[in-house]
Parts: C-alpha cells; sequence; structure tokens
C-alpha cells in the first residue's frame, strides 16, 4: 500500500504524464507574422546592462591571457623547411609533459598546419599559447607495428619533413635513412609509442594510416595544456625557451 507522501509522487506523476501525452496531440498554427529590422551600426546605442553583465568576466579573462608564463630567447618561426624552430620547441614540448603521463612514449609527431602562430623573442604569455593551438585536442599515445612507423616516416619525407621529436633521420632523393628513435636504429621488426593528438591519430592531414594503430590511448592532457605547463616548468627552474635547430631532420643533397 502506498504512504500519504508516494501517493502524492503517484498522482503527480499520473497528472504530468496526462498533460504530456495530450500536449502531443496539440497542433499549433501560426496566425501572423511581424518583421522589423534593427539596423547594427556605429550610431547604435551601448547596451549598458549587458556590458555591466560581462565586464567583469572580460577583465578576468584578458588578465589570464595576458599573464607572461615564460621568455624566449629568439623567434620561433616556422617557414616551410623541413626543421624549424617553433616545430622543435612544439615536439620537445608534449614530449616533455607527455612521459610525465605515460614513461613508454619514444617519439612524437605534430604537423606544421597544425601550428597556428610563432613565438616573438622575448616575453610568452598564455595568449600565446592559446593562439599556437586554439583547438580543443588531447594528446594521444598510439602504439604502431615497425610497419606503421615506416608509413610515419614515409609521410614525414613526402611532406618535406614536420615537427618531430624522439626521430632522427637523414634524407636524400626522397628516401630516409639513419633513422633513429630513442637514439637506437629504426627496426622494422620492433612495435613504437608514437605521441600525437587525437585530431591526427582520428586520420586528418593524410594520417589515415594512423587509424590501424595496434592500440590507441588518450592520457587526458591537452596539447595547450601540456604547452603551457612545459613553459611554466622552465621559468619555474630559472630557465628560458632556449630552442635551436638540432639537425633531428637533415636534407642531404
Amino acid at each position: 500500500m502506498l504512504s500519504s507522501k508516494n501517493y502524492r509522487y503517484a498522482a503527480y506523476s499520473l497528472v504530468f504524464s496526462s498533460l504530456l501525452m495530450s500536449s502531443c496531440h496539440r497542433h499549433f498554427l501560426v496566425s501572423g507574422n511581424q518583421y522589423k529590422q534593427y539596423s547594427v551600426t556605429q550610431e547604435a546605442g551601448v547596451d549598458s546592462s549587458l556590458v555591466k553583465y560581462y565586464l567583469p568576466y572580460k577583465k578576468q579573462m584578458d588578465a589570464e591571457m595576458s599573464r607572461v608564463i615564460g621568455k624566449a630567447e629568439r623567434e620561433l618561426t616556422k617557414p616551410s623547411e623541413p626543421e624549424t624552430l617553433m616545430g622543435d620547441f612544439f615536439s620537445d614540448a608534449i614530449l616533455t609533459e607527455g612521459l610525465k603521463k605515460d614513461p613508454s612514449i619514444q617519439l612524437t609527431l605534430a604537423t606544421k598546419g597544425g601550428l597556428r602562430k610563432t613565438f616573438p623573442k622575448g616575453n610568452i604569455t598564455v595568449s600565446d599559447a592559446f593562439e599556437l593551438m586554439p583547438f580543443e585536442n588531447e594528446l594521444v599515445v598510439l602504439k604502431l607495428s615497425g610497419a606503421g612507423i615506416q608509413k610515419v616516416i614515409d609521410f614525414i619525407v613526402k611532406s618535406n619533413g614536420q615537427p618531430v621529436a624522439g626521430i632522427r633521420m637523414k634524407i636524400k632523393d626522397k628516401k630516409a635513412y639513419d633513422v633513429f628513435i630513442g637514439g637506437k636504429p629504426f627496426d622494422i621488426n620492433q612495435t613504437y609509442n608514437l605521441l600525437t593528438y587525437d585530431y591526427l591519430a582520428n586520420g586528418a592531414e593524410d594520417l589515415d594510416f594512423l587509424t590501424d594503430a595496434i592500440e590507441s590511448k588518450i592520457i587526458n592532457k591537452k596539447v595547450r595544456d601540456a604547452i603551457i605547463d612545459h613553459i611554466s616548468d622552465l621559468t619555474s627552474a630559472g630557465k628560458t625557451i632556449n630552442t635551436q635547430l638540432d639537425g633531428r631532420i637533415t636534407v642531404v643533397n
């Protein structure tokens, strides 16, 4: 037998269900329309109530975005060359942060098109990191066969170099040789753990073969957060961003 409290809940539920069912059979017809055009021009007045509402949030956001998190010794550029300062910095940064989550990572792969800006010489702000990686991409670790890594190498060669870390190679006549991963010669019979981000892991930018990975694991770290954390850690250690080209991808004529 229902208690008085449960009886009331049952009654309310029955009434609500009846109203809901009846409303499903009600039809509404448009009886008329009225249109009016509002021009948004420089002469339009400012909605002070709206400004008053969002201004505190804007000030807070502006303060955070302009916060200095580090300093670069030189401008980090990204010209259309096999190896770039921005590419090296970016790849080294996500490798460093990724290893904190998964020590089994051996190499990283990004793409030139995914890096949206250069870093100026001098102070680096939170805003700079957001502009570099304005997307909500997550870091992903892919376990690839040696054949899968060979496809990564071929992709790097075909596209005239990409941002990488943990891997070194020479390229001649559009073929890679002297390929080293983690300081050891590349072995096509081995498996390797590649760090990248979900956009690429899902096959974007001609990387559809990455979807054939043996395993795929999200490590719960956004790419942008990895960049910010890496720069902040350098600053806390009294260091600056001092990236220099190291020949990780060398084209031999």
